[in-house]
């Protein structure tokens, strides 16, 4: 794993079912993964906690602290931007304080409420705030290395649609 990967979960819990159901994913939750001396870190936007910093055996051994892995699949995909060895690390490193200056930030509980009724009513259309959910926190990560991720025709970005990104090739199951 590198600075820049992407973990990709198929989460087996309510929210992450409902998720799924709504957006006709396979996923249901997207982070970035940072290489930190000897660690892999997690930064994701989760419902409780807004933008947050967690170890990655935080998923792997104690998922919210209950002494227990992740319920669910995790997959790592690396967009072949990242993946190039001409990859500039000036860049990574921008893409890296953006993801701290975004630490603590809000998750975008209204963004939830906007894709409900875009997909049940057929309306409404994305607009950047400074909330993220998990797909926004990623899309403004990877907008420093200038990358514009897959989204769907009303702006709207699920982890689905990063997954598909034709950039974004998936290396390998996380097992724990």
């Amino acid at each position: 794993m590198r600075t820049g990967d992407i973990l990709l979960c198929s989460g087996r819990y309510v929210v992450s079912e409902l998720i799924k159901k709504f957006s006709d994913s396979l996923f249901s939750h997207v982070a970035l993964l940072v290489s930190w001396h000897d660690h892999v870190l997690v930064i994701e936007s989760v419902e409780d906690d807004g933008v947050r910093v967690v170890p990655l055996t935080h998923y792997l051994y104690n998922y919210e602290n209950s002494k227990e892995k992740y319920k669910g699949e995790m997959y790592i995909g690396r967009h072949e931007v990242v993946a190039s060895p001409e990859f500039d690390q000036e860049k990574v490193k921008q893409m890296c304080g953006r993801a701290i200056d975004l630490l603590n930030r809000d998750y975008d509980k209204e963004e939830i409420a906007k894709i409900v009724a875009r997909i049940g009513l057929g309306i409404g259309k994305h607009k950047d705030d400074e909330d993220y959910m998990c797909s926004e926190f990623i899309d403004e990560c990877f907008k420093q290395l200038d990358i514009e991720l897959s989204r769907d025709v009303k702006g709207f970005i699920f982890p689905e649609h990063i997954a598909a990104d034709p950039h974004v090739k998936p290396l390998f199951e996380v097992v724990p």
